[in-house]
């Protein structure tokens, strides 16, 4: 589920187009105590537009289960509303395919598969992270506080903290740097309720391009080993199944 959070955070924060921007006040230029209110209504509308996401990611990790700090690279691709493909390159590489209620793993270099079916629990997820309601969303389940530079070229920083215990069981803190022309995530960092850090920086972001169907059909060549994981509604695992 740690893979899965950190797909869904990045999720809930990123599709955000440029088109129509100039038309749209800059966060700037308002008063000090409506800016935050003016960077998330500017993000909303824009991201309100999405439909289609691909882009290339650094994800950096430092976490008590890794002997040193790991960074990963690859690309990911979005459609809405419920599907994802997640593509690891470096140092190890991993397909990750979600698909309205399941996800599926393929760690290719150990020739083995695992099937989560997240049912009920599935929709709470995107919910509470805000892959389906986006920013709208997110507002509702964190508090947020705005960090903002004079000087033009310069991100804005979204610094957001978990307004209800059952998100903070799962997400401590999260940080975003949104683009000030463009008004997308070009960084993000977030701690889990273990204390882990995970930071995203983000480039090469296409937003609303065709992406072919067989993009999410994920294909596992014969001989890999495969198992299926169901989780209830509280997101607990139940025996899993052999295949």
């Amino acid at each position: 589920m740690r893979r899965t959070l950190g797909i869904l955070v990045l999720l809930s924060v990123v599709g955000i187009s440029s088109a129509a921007a100039a038309a749209l006040p800059d966060p700037r230029t308002a008063p000090p105590a409506q800016r935050l209110s003016a960077l998330i209504d500017r993000i909303k509308i824009e991201q309100a537009k999405v439909k289609t996401l691909e882009a290339k990611f650094v994800q950096h990790q430092e976490s008590s289960m890794l002997a040193e700090p790991e960074t990963s690279t690859g690309s990911f691709s979005y459609a809405a509303p419920d599907k994802v493909r997640w593509e690891y390159a470096t140092p190890n590489p991993i397909s990750v395919v979600i698909l309205g209620e399941t996800m599926t793993t393929w760690y290719r270099d150990l020739n083995r598969a695992e099937t989560l079916k997240v049912g009920r629990y599935s929709a709470q997820v995107f919910k509470y992270l805000g892959a389906s309601g986006s920013m709208k969303s997110l507002m509702e389940y964190f508090t947020a506080s705005l960090h903002t530079s004079v000087k033009k070229g310069t991100p804005f920083r979204l610094d957001l903290t978990p307004r209800y215990a059952r998100i903070a069981k799962r997400l401590k803190s999260m940080s975003l740097w949104i683009d000030d022309e463009k008004f997308f995530p070009v960084h993000l960092e977030y701690v889990d309720a273990e204390g882990d850090k995970t930071q995203y920086d983000l480039k090469d972001l296409k937003v609303n391009a065709p992406i072919p169907s067989d993009r999410f059909a994920l294909k596992l060549p014969p001989g890999v080993q495969t198992k299926v994981i169901d989780l209830d509604r509280n997101g607990k695992k139940v025996p899993e199944k052999p295949h």
